[in-house]
């Protein structure tokens, strides 16, 4: 079953193009990580896929939903982890209050927070490992930690699509492991939908079932020993390689060895 259908889909910034006529459907349940080089439109196509911005031509559809049309209804649908999110800079907010806006963002005024929320709240952290974080300032939390109390803020509102910006970014290599542990019991527990972007496809390519390449167009897509080829690598970033080790696969783009 679809989940997100996308078709002919162009995005213009002030005559600059960043996506140009993109068609791709997304199955439920799924993983799908989505790589390509800077400028190719990654983050574009998250937020088109929300309804965060005007499209210049195509359709696309959520779960049915017009996201153009329909955005604050097809985000209550989804958990978004952005690229890069300072949450109050600044402001001595506790890690209970940053989850609990996961909630709150996604309902009518006034946005009252309840003791079944608190619980729920509770609930994601004890999942995700970070319930004894909970009374502490979120901004005194290492790069790991934050990022595991934003993907907690992302589930709780319990999303049929998770949405995940460069999730890995100033995050050590064991709290990488850790999320990604996570994303693979709530596709296979909850049938969680998830769309991933990153620029490093190493530490997730044992976690995807689809991997999509993009530079402004569609390169491939498709299951990952399907679209993730020397021509694809080629078409997406001048250049490109694949080696096979020990039964694993290898891409190199340029200076950067990706797994």
């Amino acid at each position: 079953m679809s989940i997100i259908n996308v078709e002919n889909l162009t995005v213009t910034y002030d005559k600059i193009v960043a996506l140009e006529d993109v068609t791709f459907k997304i199955d439920t349940p799924s993983i799908n990580i989505i790589i390509g080089p800077n400028g190719a439109g990654k983050t574009t196509l998250l937020k088109a896929i929300m309804g965060l911005v005007k499209t210049t031509r195509g359709r696309i559809e959520v779960l049915g939903l017009n996201p153009m049309e329909k955005s604050f209804e097809v985000r209550k649908l989804m958990g978004y982890i952005p690229q890069r999110d300072r949450v109050m800079e600044g402001i001595p907010i506790k890690v209970t209050d940053v989850i609990l806006m996961g909630i709150a963002t996604k309902r009518e005024w006034p946005r009252i927070i309840s003791r079944e929320d608190l619980k729920e709240a509770e609930n994601i952290a004890e999942f995700l490992g970070i319930k004894d974080l909970m009374n502490k300032t979120f901004n005194q939390l290492s790069g790991g930690q934050k990022q595991k109390v934003l993907l907690a803020r992302a589930l709780i509102s319990k999303p049929k699509i998770l949405m995940l910006d460069e999730p890995f970014n100033g995050v050590d290599v064991i709290s990488q492991y850790s999320i990604m542990e996570k994303l693979k019991e709530l596709r296979k527990i909850n049938g969680t939908t998830i769309l991933l972007v990153t620029h490093d496809i190493n530490p997730v390519i044992e976690l995807a079932e689809n991997v999509m390449i993009i530079n402004r167009r569609v390169i491939a897509f498709g299951k990952v020993h399907e679209a993730l080829n020397e021509e694809s690598l080629s078409k997406a970033y001048g250049g490109g390689r694949i080696i096979f080790a020990e039964g694993k696969c290898y891409s190199i783009i340029g200076d950067t060895h990706h797994r």
